[in-house]
Parts: structure tokens; C-alpha cells; sequence
């Protein structure tokens, strides 16, 4: 360390100060990542400040490093990426795989922006060139390309890109794999840079290098522009499907209510025919015919009581009723009790396509069902906050003997086509992006479901 501060007391203060210089580049990539990490930070205002703060005093050891051991600056800045990872992750609330992505990104940047510099450093200064190193041109030239990088890239890194962490259409995996491809192109770019000056000093390799620079940086913004357009439209296409699912919903309960209006004009209808065959019976003093008509009467279908207020949600009573009422047409016991205001913290296409996916299936599985005593029990309870939540249970009966459930991954095959089940796939984003869980479970002829939900006040 005493001779390090030696050789440091030594160094052409020029030196040290293009070294220092350099260094910037890295806390420009810094800033970005912590524009990309923003909104998934507790405390960003501190944490930010706290984070620039100590990267301009690392970034400035570092400079004075690379000065006195006369080493790119690039041998200083990729190390340091796995420490900003970590901190990142200790500060933020993202997972591993889109802070990968985040540093990676931050890594490509900082490694063009270099790359085109030293190119620019050459052309300028020729021979005259320090090696791997940049002088005022390639300085000037590094200094401009960070501001303008941090002024460009605000928007999309800011609003655009976190916002596609949340989609309910993209499936974890994409975040597992995407982040390797800025991490190959920033590796390809370090590769890419020349053992030395001397190469660069032909005028048609300074010319392909430049050319490939510019070209494979506008590749790259096309690729990241066309990853964010396809995840958006595959989130309307998704939201199109709720709202379709919704509406579907609200035409299904006028439906109900029309065969309801229907059934009891036919009540009316029927009433004088049975008045006149009660009268017959009561003519001729047969009480046991009166009785035995009676009873039978009573076990008509259009005379079961079925409740058509569950709740005072108006859009989710329209999918109890829907399905109650189907599954309760299905032979089967219907235990359901909702308690759910008017106006509660989600949208109602998004709610309305949940609980529908989760009676979906139960009316499933019960119309699958051939023995056994069929049964519905389901439960939605909401709570006031703050904070406020919504829990959901569901329990339906099933033909365990008929009925293979086979797992895959964190949801369950579909019974209809043997792919991945889209109903509890659904059910299960929609509420991890309310903060959320989705459990569910089977054994004993019963299929569970229980969701909870943190809605905002």
C-alpha cells in the first residue's frame, strides 16, 4: 500500500486525470441502473443518493488505480459489476434474473460507450495515442456519450423496461434467459477491443470498427424496442382477453336471468293445470293422491330456491349467480357465501376473469364427475384496510378415480387439452401482481383454491 501511494505521488497529474476521467463512464453506468431500479426501491431518494455517493468515491480509487498500474479502465469497471449486483439486490425487491438484466444492460452501455471512444481517441491522435487509454478526444468524446446515454435512455429504462417486470403475459423463464443477451453482447464488445492501439491505427480497420460499433449499438436498441413492444402487446392482448372473459360474463347472467323470467311464465302457466288436478283429487277425496302429487311437485327444478344476490359487487354477484346456478343444475351442493362491497381496489374485468377461471374449473371437474356426492363450497371475504385484501376459497369435488391431476412446474396440466392449465396459471398472476398468493391443493376427492389479494385503498 506505501508503495502504491509512492508510485501515485509520482504520476503526471494529466495522467491521473484521464484516468479519473475514464472512470466516469462506469458511474454513468451506475446512474443507469439505478434508473431502471427506481420504482423497486423502498427508500429511492436515499438509496439512490447513497449509491452515487459511493460509487464516484470507488470509481475515483479505481481511476487512480488503473493511473498506477496503467491498466484500461474496463479491468476495473467489469469486476465491479457483481458488487453493484449485490448491492442492488440488498436495496431493491427484484429478483435475481431482472437485476441480471439490469447490470448487464448498465454493462453494455458503459462498454460501447468506451469502445467508441478509444476509436475516436485513435482516429484523432494517431500515433501520438496512449494505449487502451483515451486522451481529450476520446475523453471529450466519452464524457458527451454518457450525458447523452443518461438523457436518451431516461424514458425507456425508467418508464418502459421496469414496467414490463410486473406482465402478467411473460413467463418467468423469459426473465431467467433474456438477461444473457446483453451479457453476450457486452462480452463480445470487450472482446472485440484491441490488444492494442497499433490495430486500430490502419485506416480500414478504424473505419470497420467504428461502422461495427454504431450498427451493433442500433441492433441492439432495435432488439430491446422489439422485446418491449412484443411484451406490451402480448399484456393488451391479455387484457383484451380478460375484458372478453368479462363481458362473456355479463351476456352469460342476462342469459340466466331471461331463462329465469322464462321459467317462472311457465310456472305461471302450469299453475292453472295443477289447481285443476288438485281439484279432481279433492273431488274424489284422495288425500294420498294430494300428497303424492304435492311432494312431487315440490322436487320440480323450477321450484328450488337459488339465490340471485350473493353479494353487493354487482359484476362478481353476475358470475356467482352464473355458476351457482349451473353447477347447482349439475346435481351438485352449492355452499357459497360472498361479502364483497360495490367498490373494492381491482378492476372488474380482472376480478370477474378470476373467479370465473376458479368456477370454471370446479363446474369442470364436477360435470366430469360420476360417483360420489357432489359438492361446491367457496368463500370470498373482503377486507377493509388499510391495507385492504380480498381472500377467495374455493372447494370442489372431483372423480379422483376418473381424474389424473398431474403437476407441471408451479401449475397443473389442463384436463382438456394436457398442456399447461391457463385458468390456474391466470389466477395465480393475477395475484402475485396484486402482492398476493394462490394456493392450491387436492387429495381426497376435493380440489382446493385459495387466493388472497392486497388491493389498494
Amino acid at each position: 500500500m506505501h508503495i502504491l501511494f509512492a508510485d501515485l505521488a509520482q504520476i503526471n497529474p494529466s495522467s491521473l486525470f484521464f484516468a479519473v476521467g475514464e472512470q466516469f463512464n462506469a458511474l454513468a453506468g451506475l446512474a443507469l441502473c439505478l434508473i431502471m431500479a427506481w420504482d423497486h426501491m423502498d427508500n429511492p431518494r436515499r438509496s439512490g443518493a447513497l449509491i452515487m455517493l459511493s460509487g464516484l468515491i470507488w470509481f475515483l480509487l479505481c481511476g487512480a488505480l488503473c493511473c498506477a498500474l496503467n491498466i484500461p479502465s474496463l479491468w476495473t469497471v467489469l469486476p465491479t459489476a457483481p458488487i453493484v449486483l449485490l448491492v442492488f439486490k440488498w436495496l431493491s425487491e427484484l429478483p435475481w434474473r431482472q437485476l441480471l438484466l439490469i447490470a448487464t444492460t448498465a454493462s453494455y452501455m458503459v462498454a460501447i460507450i468506451y469502445y467508441v471512444s478509444l476509436v475516436i481517441d485513435v482516429a484523432a491522435l494517431g500515433t501520438q495515442s496512449v494505449n487502451l487509454r483515451v486522451g481529450w478526444p476520446g475523453l471529450t468524446t466519452l464524457l458527451l456519450l454518457d450525458i447523452v446515454a443518461l438523457l436518451s435512455l431516461w424514458h425507456p429504462l425508467h418508464d418502459s423496461i421496469p414496467s414490463t417486470f410486473d406482465s402478467p403475459s411473460i413467463n418467468k423463464d423469459f426473465w431467467r434467459t433474456i438477461w444473457l443477451f446483453p451479457f453476450i453482447s457486452t462480452s463480445i464488445v470487450v472482446w472485440c477491443l484491441p490488444a492494442d492501439n497499433s490495430s486500430l491505427l490502419d485506416a480500414r480497420v478504424l473505419e470497420i470498427a467504428f461502422t461495427v460499433a454504431v450498427f451493433y449499438t442500433l441492433f441492439m436498441a432495435l432488439a430491446y424496442f422489439l422485446i418491449w413492444y412484443m411484451i406490451k402487446q402480448s399484456d393488451s392482448l391479455l387484457e383484451a382477453h380478460r375484458r372478453e372473459h368479462y363481458e362473456a360474463m355479463q351476456t352469460l347472467q342476462l342469459q340466466h336471468m331471461d331463462e329465469r323470467i322464462r321459467e317462472a311464465r311457465q310456472i305461471k302457466h302450469n299453475v292453472r293445470h295443477h289447481i285443476h288436478s288438485l281439484q279432481a283429487l279433492a273431488a274424489a277425496d284422495d288425500m294420498d293422491g294430494i300428497r303424492s302429487y304435492l311432494e312431487e311437485a315440490s322436487k320440480h327444478h323450477l321450484l328450488q330456491p337459488a339465490p340471485m344476490q350473493y353479494c353487493e359487487h354487482t359484476s362478481l354477484n353476475a358470475v356467482l349467480v352464473y355458476y351457482c346456478d349451473w353447477i347447482r343444475h349439475l346435481g351438485a351442493d352449492v355452499d357459497v357465501k360472498a361479502s364483497v362491497p360495490q367498490y373494492i381496489g381491482i378492476n372488474n374485468a380482472e376480478l370477474c376473469s378470476m373467479v370465473g377461471n376458479l368456477l370454471e374449473n370446479a363446474t369442470d371437474a364436477i360435470t366430469r364427475q360420476t360417483s360420489g356426492c357432489k359438492r361446491l363450497k367457496m368463500r370470498v371475504q373482503y377486507r377493509p384496510g388499510p391495507p385492504s385484501a380480498l381472500f377467495i376459497t374455493v372447494d370442489n369435488t372431483y372423480d379422483a378415480d376418473k381424474t389424473d391431476i398431474t403437476r407441471i412446474d408451479d401449475g397443473f396440466a389442463s384436463t382438456k387439452h394436457g398442456g399447461n392449465g391457463l385458468g390456474t396459471a391466470t389466477v395465480r398472476e393475477t395475484a402475485e401482481r396484486h402482492h398476493g398468493t394462490a394456493t392450491f391443493d387436492y387429495g381426497d376427492g376435493v380440489f382446493r383454491a385459495s387466493v388472497m389479494l392486497c388491493l389498494d385503498d
